[in-house]
């Protein structure tokens, strides 16, 4: 048994089939992404097995040596890092953690981290406040697609909520309409604009408890939910009073108190105080509930999202990535998210300042950096210099761009690698067993001295 795995004929096998799975990877992720080729070759019964069977080659040719010589250290030494690198590439696949941090200097601390990995999570609430977990499941439906014939049926506690249809890609547009349900949140379009700029968008309420909130700028835009002065930032306070009407209150930087209010109707115009911005309301609803119409898409674009077909009271709608639905039933509220999965970081960490330097004469970013706090302590976090805190490493992958050409927020890479070692340690030994066979090879052979 020891020689077939030891043979050369098998070495060769894997070894070609190790090309085309690399060779079907690299096609796979140029007409797609990186994120389809790990889970549909990379990570794939084929790639495991293939490198199973690698090991156990590598293995079965270091004991078919024994006993072994010195001249056979070369040979154990190479064999034996290319065993230890594959082994920490298994730690890293099991264990470590590759995902992204998005701070904005307005939000909170963060202390999660955000993966590529995607879950559906349903809560449910009897009143549609303080909503309880019922339901939490890690899905891949790259890999497990759903169809119509074969659909997707969460049961949670007196939920029927059926999935129709994955859509990997997904170009999703989205619709805004009144809502019948008591406990839906209100919902305002709106346009602010300058003699430079303008920006239409919807500031929705996903229930009548969430506080939304965007910001375009150097402003804030905030409606309903619990609500605490930032001073930090200029905002324009928006809320529903007893009368159904649409309020406003707009507070400068560094001010508690708002410098103007009043009531708002469907095509009143604000002027504010910040770079000749004004507010003009397009659209009100008391009671609102955004909806998607999602569109298939062959292969993945920035505007695409992973998106479910689901049905659900007699009524069928999409989910989107990062999205939920609510669901009403005669006794509990449902909430059922489809979203990527989060896990702790450890720490706190929350932005102090970004900082962005363009090519001269130009807007293009030439090197941009993060000034982050997290577990009081300081640190700036470039490009090239990445933060190192509780066996994280935490990068400066890029920022989100404001209409107005600012900064809306800094994404940081998080990466974990338990395996790191392991790799480092492994091409180490390799190295060394390669410089032993060049050593052994043409080293001068010493002949006995004749008497």
């Amino acid at each position: 048994m020891i020689r077939f795995f030891a043979s050369l004929k098998l070495a060769v096998v894997i070894i070609a089939v190790l090309a085309v799975l690399i060779s079907v990877g690299t096609f796979v992720e140029a007409r797609f992404d990186a994120w389809t080729a790990k889970q549909l070759v990379y990570n794939s019964v084929w790639m495991y097995s293939a490198l199973g069977l690698l090991v156990t080659s590598l293995v079965a040719v270091i004991a078919d040596r024994w006993p072994w010589k010195p001249r056979h250290a070369a040979f154990i030494f190479a064999h034996v890092g290319i065993i230890m690198i594959i082994f920490g590439a298994l730690l890293t696949q099991l264990y470590g953690v590759d995902g992204i941090i998005r701070l904005t200097g307005t939000a909170e601390a963060v202390n999660e981290v955000q993966l590529q990995d995607t879950q559906l999570t349903v809560y449910r609430s009897r009143s549609g406040d303080g909503y309880d977990k019922v339901y939490s499941e890690e899905v891949n439906f790259l890999k497990n697609p759903i169809t119509a014939k074969e659909p997707f049926l969460i049961k949670a506690k007196g939920l029927h909520f059926e999935l129709l249809e994955s859509i990997p890609y997904g170009l999703a547009q989205t619709r805004v309409e009144a809502s019948p349900t008591a406990q839906s949140g209100s919902a305002v379009r709106f346009q602010l604009a300058n003699a430079n700029v303008s920006e239409i968008d919807w500031l929705i309420q996903r229930n009548a408890f969430e506080r939304a909130e965007k910001q375009i700028g150097p402003v804030l835009l905030t409606m309903g939910g619990l609500w605490q002065r930032r001073p930090e930032i200029n905002e324009i306070r928006l809320y529903q009073n007893e009368k159904q009407q649409l309020n406003y209150a707009l507070y400068s930087k560094d001010n508690q108190n708002p410098y103007k209010r009043g009531t708002l109707a469907e095509g009143d115009r604000i002027q504010t105080a910040w770079m000749g911005l004004e507010l003009r309301t397009l659209q009100f609803l008391t009671k609102a509930v955004q909806k998607y119409e999602v569109r298939a898409m062959d292969r993945p674009t920035p505007a695409t999202r992973a998106s479910l077909k689901v049905r659900y009271n007699g009524q069928e709608s999409y989910l989107v990535l990062n999205d939920y639905i609510k669901v009403f039933t005669d006794e509990w509220v449902y909430l059922v998210a489809y979203h990527h999965k989060k896990i702790p970081l450890g720490f706190d960490i929350s932005l102090r300042n970004f900082k962005k330097t363009d090519y001269p004469g130009t807007m293009r970013a030439m090197a941009y950096e993060s000034e982050v706090q997290f577990a009081d302590q300081r640190a700036t976090i470039s490009m090239n210099e990445p933060l190192k805190h509780q066996d994280y490493y935490i990068y400066q992958a890029s920022f989100e761009e404001s209409p107005n050409g600012g900064v809306a927020a800094s994404i940081l890479s998080v990466n974990r690698d338990p395996g790191r070692v392991w790799k480092y340690l492994g091409s180490l030994v390799m190295c060394v067993g390669i410089i032993l066979l060049f050593y052994f090879r043409y080293r001068p052979h010493v002949r006995p001295r004749s008497t």
